[in-house]
């Protein structure tokens, strides 16, 4: 007779993506309801970050999916700056980000900076990403000043213009690599992932097109040519990394270099926030979804990093990629789960016979010492007579 497996239980303050939700049900997650006691939930989903308390009442068989202060490389502000700082602390291994600045802090810089090199090389373009972007509006490339228009907090950056093309189209790649501790650090990238394509073919001149620039799925769905077959591409805008690395293959092209150093750049850039993370946050598993786009050489340039990225379901490569990612993910959130054995007739039986033989040795041990010291005392009393004065 097979033995029956136990559900964990899972909690969360708002409605799952669809995919998460069968995640869950094949990793055997039920959600907790009114029924449950009040602390037996085992993973706290979130799409937001926790509060202090939370954090501070976690329990051993209980798994947040945020770390605590585990956000500062997808804040597009404070990932530029500290990949700034190491660049300029460790040197060329960090050389896998365009140079960025953070306005209106570092408009001066930035001016002289712009003013620099488009004496040196000609007019350069840049890409505008506000900090607090969502949804399409947002992002735009310019290469003149006078285009530059922004409200807030915004980072500006060196745009990739020479993309590796497949088909005359621009793409970029999306990738989930998940922490399950920083005191050691430890993280897992998914063998699978995305890749996202424009709709329309990339002419560098043409920076208004933004269905030949950017490759937001937000975006391009919207374009003209997205249910198009469009030339090696085909419909839609999205392949599977193993779509892309069959692609190469069928090229005769070596990417293995460049996915070596993608490993090597995911595994940096975690690093840079480590120090930050405190080493008592240990009930915790992080999800990052990484952008990276190859320029023609096959250099990856790191874009941004992703705090909770989306998990919808817009085609057949998000359930072929996204599904078993995130299963991945919750075995090795099962694995931190420190469950309680719970006491059966048979586990309370045994541990009353134990705790009898316990109580029944400490007796045979107590008897046995008295036994000795009275035989040793008659011993001294026979050999040695008391003598009187």
């Amino acid at each position: 007779m097979s033995q029956k497996t136990a559900w964990l239980l899972y909690k969360t303050d708002q409605g799952l993506p669809q995919l998460l939700t069968k995640a869950l049900q094949q990793g055997q997650f039920k959600e907790v309801s009114e029924t449950h006691k009040q602390d037996s939930w085992n993973l706290y989903w979130k799409a937001c970050g926790f509060t202090h308390s939370d954090y501070r009442n976690v329990k051993g068989w209980q798994i947040l999916n945020h770390f605590p202060k585990g956000n500062t490389i997808t804040r597009k502000d404070s990932l530029a700056r500290c990949l700034k700082r190491m660049r300029m602390v460790h040197g060329a291994v960090y050389n896998f980000f365009p140079v960025s600045f953070n306005l209106p802090n570092d408009y001066t810089k930035f001016l002289s900076y712009f003013t620099k090199i488009q004496n040196k090389k000609g007019k350069q373009v840049w890409i505008c990403k506000p900090q607090t972007y969502l949804g399409e509006g947002g992002f735009f490339c310019f290469n003149s000043l006078s285009d530059l228009l922004y409200d807030g907090s915004t980072v500006v950056q060196r745009y990739i213009d020479d993309p590796y093309l497949i088909g005359g189209y621009k793409f970029d790649l999306r990738l989930y690599a998940v922490v399950t501790s920083y005191h050691p650090l430890r993280i897992y990238v998914h063998h699978d992932g995305l890749v996202r394509f424009s709709t329309e073919k990339y002419v560098g001149s043409m920076l208004h097109n933004k269905f030949a620039h950017l490759t937001n799925t937000s975006i391009n769905r919207n374009g003209p040519n997205y249910n198009l077959d469009k030339e090696r591409v085909g419909a839609g805008c999205k392949w599977t990394v193993s779509q892309l690395r069959a692609y190469f293959q069928q090229c005769s092209i070596d990417d293995r270099l460049a996915w070596e150093r993608i490993k090597h750049m995911i595994s940096l850039t975690i690093l840079m926030q480590a120090n930050s993370i405190p080493e008592s946050a240990k009930q915790c598993i992080e999800l990052y979804g990484f952008d990276i786009i190859l320029d023609r050489n096959l250099k990856p340039w790191l874009l941004e990093v992703n705090f909770t990225p989306a998990l919808g379901n817009d085609c057949s490569a998000d359930v072929s990629v996204k599904l078993p990612m995130l299963v991945d993910l919750l075995a090795l959130a099962k694995q931190k789960i420190i469950l309680p054995r719970p006491v059966t007739d048979h586990r309370r039986k045994n541990n009353n016979l134990s705790r009898k033989n316990m109580l029944l040795k400490e007796e045979q041990n107590l008897l046995g010492l008295l036994f000795r010291q009275t035989k040793e005392l008659t011993v001294l009393r026979r050999d040695k007579p008391i003598k009187a004065n």
